[in-house]
């Protein structure tokens, strides 16, 4: 079963490469006692599901549940944040009460608004107090908590209950066969523990030969991070007044606090001053190139509190407002042959982020390069629909002016992250969506830059790519991993009974609706973020006290008449603390190779791995390739590499504030090279590739999966038109496209996101829960089911519905 399923995953994901002569088959639709089956195996997984979700640990997740699992006694809550968290020396709100109750670590307020949150839910009233952090009474803080581990992980893998009546009892509740249950769960646990090993190994021998190219250089100081001037407590009124509650210091007692003297100020948590919160502005701005000139204009910008970014991930993409809608290109209401056309001639799109169950949208982008009102909400009704909905038809018209002699042209759209944190300064990140001048000729000068079709063709194409960013202020624990993998499969019932009626009815009336209904969460990049410190080299030493930013990007291109689609993971920042103060530059430099690492362990194809920095720096180890130290412009006139100059310019960028490249010589991979970029002040390191993005995994795809744009339409026409290149049927490519769609993320969900997420609750999740009927055994049954149920739906989609080959 595994090999059939890990085939038709293979076929799902290559099919379209199928020759142009090939058509869709148009075969029966699958019986109805396979349908009914299929339908039934849907509902009982997501009763299971269901089931071990509610048993999830959730008083070690959730603020409510602990207070009620701890009581209400204003000392007993007091003595659990005191003793189950820890602090850290950063300044104001990153994490919140939520993040704190996620791993247990905090600066001051942090854990004073979980304290808060705590007694607030036991129906105290309570205040935040804050006052001046003296030298001495900081230097108290680090020394007593110096001696603490930061983070913990078990010391190796759980053996799991595989005893014949744990099975038989597990089988039944998820209606499967015992022994394949059986087998599944041993291949887990050993691939689990064989990956672990696998990758730890990995990670001390690039770690060991990093250190060993840098010779000694690296610094020990830890500058990254301002130290807090000032402290938080909570007090609590009482009929004689305010209770003071200070978790400062293990064995503090209720009534004390670390700085006893000095003025203080009162803040009511839910009035919590800007200035002392950790911040995330999101910013699209748009270029234009006018009369050998560029200029820019901001089209959104979008600021919210890193705390409220706790487990969610930002979806970016630009919307073009004159494309036909996924329902009207699967009813044949519109012309396919006219789509390529339609994508060659936008003119206008609209940024939009969303965030959870929000979206965020503001002006338009012309053509031109300048940024329009869009007007009321009824102009904007054809393109967000109900329900913030984006599967209706789009277009609005009189946005832009009369075409001057020498027209405008919009030539590049780049996001910008603003990351703000208190003592600060502000740190800037960016990223093209799109760019046809690049970062050479913009330095350099744009004079007589000719504008042609073909630039415009590039653009509108390029302006499909999408960018999608977890923003992780806290490791996170396996029962949360667990959790959202759950919601997952939950959130995706609807799709996953839509592509067994589909199969079955050949009926795709309701594909829009259930293409809504789908989770648009990117499971990839939660297991990133848990296996940062599953698979940590110094798990004990690493913090996050700033904010962390993983991406995952898609980029649509099409230069000189050829179409390609790329994907991978786009580390943004990823900077950790290493607050007791040891081997802090070697400690971060390790943790940075690690992360790259992760990167290649879960990219979207295999043989993509050596486009990732970690796994061709481990590969040339192998061979003896040379890797060498730069520091500057000048050092790389001695390497073997045809620099082109936007790489150049790149170059010299880093090198100029201080950067130091690690890099092949000479380079073993001229299409897609890879080097380290590396500060040698503080061990922060980023492994890059040829699109000058941090740790990103390059795989060409053919394949996009409508189900992972934010609101589906833009996606599913990047599916239509990866299609039209290899088939000479169109609407079998828009009914195949659906049909993807209906079953691709219960196949994510199934045999990605949740298998992974049993590997790492095994290798870090001891506690994972304390009593009920959830445990490893049921996570680890529940994740073959959905992958037996994903095969089965893949492979009636295959056979019934009918493919472009």
């Amino acid at each position: 079963m595994k090999t059939r399923l890990w085939w038709l995953l293979v076929m799902m994901s290559l099919s379209p490469l199928v020759s142009a002569n090939q058509m869709c088959l148009g075969t029966a639709g699958m019986d109805k006692s396979h349908s009914r089956y299929l339908e039934q195996r849907i509902v009982t997984l997501d009763r299971a599901v269901r089931e071990a979700y509610t048993e999830l640990p959730w008083q070690e997740l959730n603020v409510g549940q602990a207070q009620q699992a701890l009581g209400v006694e204003p000392r007993a809550l007091f003595e659990w944040v005191r003793d189950e968290t820890r602090w850290l020396p950063y300044a104001g709100e990153l994490r919140g009460a939520d993040g704190v109750m996620q791993d247990r670590m905090g600066s001051s307020l942090d854990r004073a608004l979980l304290l808060a949150a705590l007694m607030e839910e036991a129906g105290h009233t309570v205040r935040l107090v804050r006052t001046d952090l003296s030298e001495e009474a900081l230097k108290r803080l680090e020394s007593t908590w110096a001696g603490e581990p930061v983070a913990r992980r078990p010391d190796g893998p759980i053996e799991m209950d595989l005893s014949d009546a744990s099975i038989k009892a597990l089988a039944e509740r998820l209606e499967s066969d015992p022994d394949a249950i059986a087998e599944s769960l041993r291949e887990q646990r050993e691939a689990a523990e064989t990956r672990q090993a696998r990758l730890l190994a990995d990670g001390r021998q690039q770690a060991k030969a990093l250190e060993a190219l840098l010779d000694g250089t690296l610094e020990a100081v830890d500058g990254t991070d301002a130290a807090p001037t000032h402290h938080w407590w909570v007090q609590q009124r009482t009929s004689d007044g305010w209770a003071d509650f200070d978790p400062a210091l293990p064995q503090q007692a209720a009534g004390e606090r670390l700085v006893a003297e000095g003025e203080v100020e009162h803040v009511y948590p839910e009035a919590l001053p800007d200035d002392v919160r950790h911040w995330l502005t999101v910013e699209v701005v748009a270029e234009q190139l006018h009369d050998d000139r560029l200029s820019e204009a901001v089209a959104f910008s979008h600021r919210l509190p890193a705390a409220e970014l706790l487990g969610q991930q930002l979806h970016l993409e630009l919307y073009p407002m004159a494309l036909p809608s996924p329902q009207a290109l699967l009813d044949g209401s519109h012309e396919l042959d006219a789509l390529p056309g339609a994508l060659f001639d936008q003119e206008q799109w609209v940024p939009y982020l969303r965030l959870g169950d929000s979206l965020e949208r503001q002006d338009g982008i012309m053509a031109d390069g300048s940024v329009v009102d869009l007007g009321s909400e009824a102009g904007m009704a054809g393109a967000f629909g109900e329900a913030s909905s984006a599967l209706g038809e789009v277009g609005i018209g009189g946005l832009g002016a009369d075409e001057p002699d020498t027209p405008p042209e919009l030539t590049a759209v780049m996001v910008r992250f603003h990351v703000e944190a208190p003592g600060r300064e502000t740190d800037i990140v960016e990223r093209p969506m799109m760019d046809l001048i690049g970062p050479a000729r913009r330095a350099a000068g744009v004079e007589a830059f000719e504008f042609d079709d073909a630039l415009r063709e590039q653009r509108a194409v390029e302006l499909l790519s999408t960018l999608e960013v977890l923003g992780q202020s806290t490791w996170v624990p396996p029962a949360q991993l667990a959790a959202w993998r759950y919601e997952g499969l939950m959130d995706n019932r609807q799709s996953a009974l839509a592509g067994a009626y589909l199969g079955a009815q050949r009926d795709d009336s309701f594909i829009g609706e259930a293409l809504e209904a789908r989770s648009t969460r990117r499971s990839s990049l939660d297991q990133l973020a848990a296996m940062r410190l599953a698979y940590s080299p110094h798990p004990e030493r690493v913090a996050l006290t700033r904010l962390n930013l993983l991406g995952y990007v898609t980029l649509m291109e099409f230069k000189g008449g050829e179409y390609r689609r790329r994907e991978g993971f786009d580390i943004l920042d990823n900077r950790i603390a290493v607050p007791d103060g040891d081997a802090v530059a070697e400690t971060r430099l390790a943790q940075g190779a690690l992360d790259t690492l992760l990167e290649a362990e879960l990219a979207v194809e295999a043989r993509a791995a050596l486009g990732n920095t970690a796994r061709a720096f481990l590969h040339d180890l192998g061979e003896g390739v040379d890797w060498r130290r730069v520091d500057s412009l000048d050092g790389l006139a001695d390497l073997d590499w045809q620099l082109d100059a936007d790489l150049k310019a790149h170059f010299a960028t880093h090198l100029n504030t201080g950067q130091v490249l690690l890099l092949p010589d000479p380079p073993a991979r001229e299409e897609a090279p890879t080097w380290w970029q590396l500060d040698p002040a503080t061990g922060d390191l980023l492994g890059y590739g040829r699109d000058r993005r941090g740790q990103y995994i390059e795989g060409i795809l053919t394949l996009m999966s409508a189900g992972d744009s934010a609101m589906g339409a833009v996606g599913m026409v990047q599916s239509i038109w990866d299609c039209l290149f290899t088939s000479s049927d169109p609407l079998c490519c828009t009914q195949d496209a659906a049909a993807q769609e209906m079953i691709g993320r219960a196949v994510s969900a199934g045999l990605g996101g949740l298998a992974e997420a049993h590997d790492i609750n095994i290798i870090i999740g001891r506690e994972l829960i304390s009593g009920g009927a959830f445990d490893r055994l049921n996570s680890a049954g529940i994740s073959k089911a959905a992958g037996d149920v994903a095969g089965a739906g893949a492979e009636f989609i295959v056979d019934s519905w009918g493919r472009c080959n």
